[in-house]
């Protein structure tokens, strides 16, 4: 998403979060009839959203979890050193 516009990048969010209930809806139908190859597709299709979609969706909850993770690495770093001074 290089360049996008605000309005283009809310669009984008709103398809990819649709995109989303709609495989959450096809998922409980799959299941429920008990179609194996409904829900091999819809796996199929919830790992092509998992790659492609959930930076889209999830963009400010991933961009703070990585701050979280490299405050904890640091710290982790830290740590090591000091044990290893004493």
């Amino acid at each position: 998403m290089k360049d996008k516009t605000p309005k283009s990048k809310k669009l984008t969010k709103i398809w990819w979060s649709f995109a989303l209930f709609i495989n959450i809806i096809l998922t409980i139908q799959a299941i429920l009839t008990q179609n194996i190859m409904g829900c091999i597709s819809v796996t199929l299709f919830g790992l092509f959203i998992a790659k492609y979609g959930d930076p889209v969706i999830f963009e400010n909850y991933n961009r703070q979890k990585e701050i979280k993770y490299q405050a904890a690495y640091k710290k982790r770093k830290e740590y090591e050193v000091r044990k290893r001074d004493n």
